[in-house]
């Protein structure tokens, strides 16, 4: 298989705020904000992937990046909120909550100290607010969304990617990522479950299903499958004759099959 498709680039989320448009976390502000970042993520979980668009009402929630019991100015902090889905936010974002926010509470007082804006009407990282995500990546180990996080000695942005032969997220190949880096992005893989057997998305492999029984033909349509690596995946095959994207197909369904067959053994 030609290796410029088989791995997916998954994004980190950079949001720009309106300047004209007052967000928040309640009411309408929060409504404007929820628009705004489903918009950016293409109506999909910051965190997981999985689509968030519904039949008459988009899904999703406006999550908190860092705890936002930890500090009162958390709560409204516009940076401070991702869109995410029920099972993230409600579930997977939520192990492991209690030790995390003890961890950060002798830099809480430092943040709060260090705010200009009182984290009610920031559209940008503050110093004092990317203080704390740095300090919160160092001692938890979770890439947050939205912006991302980087690699406090490499530098490196922390990237995903999919690897659509293997069925599995994985750190990108295409950062020099250091030891540090390399556990914080498989901790970040592990806290969400994205390769969890029990977990794990099987959109790719509905679309792959779908696009055999078509020989080859598929649409090019967004948000028709339930994970974000399909519309990836499409935009990487959309140049290819039906008669090679059968064949690609064919070829991850095959692969598919042997892993499933294995993995039961």
């Amino acid at each position: 298989m030609d290796e410029s498709i088989r791995f997916l680039d998954m994004p980190n989320f950079q949001p720009v705020y309106a300047e004209n448009t007052e967000y928040g976390y309640y009411g309408k502000k929060g409504n404007a904000l929820k628009k705004l970042l489903l918009q950016n993520s293409e109506y999909h979980c910051m965190y997981c992937f999985a689509s968030l668009k519904g039949d008459r009402k988009d899904l999703g929630e406006l999550e908190h990046s860092i705890e936002k019991t930890l500090s009162d100015y958390l709560v409204e902090c516009v940076p401070n909120m991702a869109v995410a889905c029920s099972n993230c936010n409600q579930s997977l974002k939520r192990a492991g909550e209690k030790r995390r926010k003890e961890r950060m509470k002798p830099y809480v007082k430092q943040y709060e100290t260090g705010l200009l804006c009182k984290g009610t009407k920031c559209k940008a990282l503050c110093d004092a607010y990317a203080e704390l995500r740095k300090q919160y990546l160092k001692l938890n180990q979770l890439n947050l969304q939205p912006y991302g996080m980087f690699g406090e000695i490499s530098g490196e942005e922390y990237r995903l990617q999919y690897d659509i032969m293997k069925a599995e997220f994985i750190p990108s190949k295409k950062y020099h990522y250091d030891k540090n880096d390399m556990k914080i992005l498989e901790y970040h893989i592990n806290q969400f479950k994205l390769n969890d057997v029990n977990y794990k998305t099987e959109a790719l492999m509905d679309f792959i299903e779908d696009t055999i029984e078509a020989d080859g033909r598929f649409s090019k349509h967004k948000n028709r499958y339930s994970n974000y690596i399909v519309d990836l995946f499409v935009d990487k095959i959309k140049r290819y004759s039906a008669a090679d994207v059968l064949e690609i197909c064919e070829e991850l369904y095959i692969s598919y099959q042997r892993r499933h067959i294995i993995r039961r053994k």
